[in-house]
């Protein structure tokens, strides 16, 4: 392996253990005061044993599913024909997540079901779904060589899409007068984001181009 690509590894690992210890916060964990990284069986164990009442659990369930689960599974399947890519830009997939979805649900929006910490709810989609889009975005501009204008609107038209149908399903709500245009912004906004990183990672022939 040489030192790009574990590199690359120690960033995912590094990522996936700040996720972990995100856990900590849901559901009370945060009164355990245990420091080790076993805070997502911890948490499955909370879900499982019925602390929550049954249709909250069902809501959050849903979302791990459709959040995370789903969207790793093509994000292996990727993984497998390109790890490089997914190695790299995952990891700014899930930082730009992070840091628009934990402004923006202070001021603008609100995934459900919310909890104390309400960036939290949007856990399974900055550790999933918009992590692995990102993946695909950088994919199918180097193997596709489609137009990076109408490649960063398609993939911005499709997550607004997605989010839209969050909003009529009632598992987004907006405040402060944001509507879906500013959703539409801001996932521009982010996609041209991990497009900078990906021609970063060109210039200093990280990646091809």
């Amino acid at each position: 392996m040489d030192v790009m690509q574990l590199g690359s590894m120690r960033g995912c690992f590094t990522a996936s253990w700040v996720v972990c210890s995100l856990y900590k916060k849901i559901f009370m964990l945060d009164k355990l005061h245990n420091t080790s990284p076993y805070y997502f069986l911890k948490f499955w164990t909370i879900l499982l044993k019925g602390n929550l009442s049954e249709r909250r659990r069902e809501k959050i369930l849903v979302n791990i599913i459709m959040g995370f689960i789903v969207p790793w599974i093509f994000g292996f399947i990727l993984y497998k024909k390109e790890p490089i890519i997914v190695l790299l830009i995952a990891p700014i997939g899930m930082t730009v997540a992070f840091i628009l979805n934990d402004w923006g649900s202070n001021y603008f929006w609100q995934f459900k079901p919310t909890f104390r910490d309400l960036s939290l709810s949007a856990l399974p989609l900055n550790i999933g779904f918009y992590p692995v889009l990102s993946s695909f975005l950088i994919y199918f501009k180097i193997k596709k060589k489609i137009n990076t204008i109408i490649l960063l609107l398609c993939f911005t038209l499709f997550t607004t899409g997605f989010e839209g149908i969050g909003l009529v399903l009632g598992k987004v709500e907006y405040f402060n007068g944001w509507n879906i245009i500013g959703t539409f912004i801001s996932y521009l906004i982010a996609y041209f984001i991990i497009y900078g990183y990906y021609r970063s990672l060109v210039k200093h022939h990280i990646l091809k181009n």
